[in-house]
């Protein structure tokens, strides 16, 4: 079951919204995070071991304010808060790219500029993000092991600036690939849908969360 990119990004925010700002966390409130989950089922895989790796840094944030600021229920509080949020950003971008977030934003009817920026900060991102992982396989095969010695630094520095270098021959190709296409600040999008049929089950499901999370529970 697939969401439309504009549901995708209007529910994950509303529900991030509503758990961000309670003083207390209920199972009320994994209402939502469970049912889009459920819906999802086979995107958590995909996910898995990010949202692991991201809850080590939780747990060291939560485990500094337990040491300094002796109180668990709040260190608790922002770890339950972060993998509600987490897991249900994952279930409702899980396959969508640059493009569908474009078409989600220009159909929430978000200003041009800002979909524009954001469409191509985040096709950026991953074609930035494609380079470094061809860097790393190639230290891979020529058996780079990391050490804490000054050819680990200065491979390391080689291999930030020959990011670097590459991101900026990457800018410039596609600068000039959208002067040649008559780019002209706006992007008009085509062939594809504002909703979908599993966008009803989404939307009900984020209405009875909130009736949960503001009626039953106070």
């Amino acid at each position: 079951m697939r969401f439309s990119p504009a549901a995708g990004i209007l529910c994950a925010v509303i529900y991030s919204f509503v758990i961000a700002f309670k003083q207390s966390i209920t199972p009320f409130d994994a209402v939502f995070a469970a049912g889009i989950m459920a819906l999802r089922w086979n995107c958590l895989p995909k996910y898995a071991l990010r949202i692991a790796k991201l809850n080590l840094m939780i747990i060291f944030i939560s485990a500094t304010v337990y040491i300094f600021g002796q109180d668990s229920a709040h260190a608790i509080l922002i770890f339950i808060r972060y993998n509600l949020i987490v897991c249900v950003t994952a279930a409702m971008f899980c396959g969508m790219n640059a493009t569908d977030f474009y078409y989600g934003f220009y159909t929430l009817k978000l200003p041009h500029k800002f979909t524009v920026l954001l469409f191509f900060a985040v096709k950026y991102i991953e074609i930035i993000g494609n380079e470094y992982e061809k860097m790393r396989t190639s230290l891979r095969i020529r058996n780079f092991k990391p050490r804490t010695d000054r050819f680990t630094y200065r491979t390391l520095a080689y291999l930030l600036g020959m990011l670097l270098v590459r991101s900026m021959d990457r800018a410039n190709a596609l600068t000039e690939a959208m002067k040649m296409r008559g780019f002209a600040g706006r992007l008009y999008p085509f062939n594809f849908r504002p909703f979908f049929p599993a966008d009803v089950a989404a939307a009900a499901l984020l209405v009875f969360q909130i009736f949960l999370t503001y009626g039953v529970t106070r």
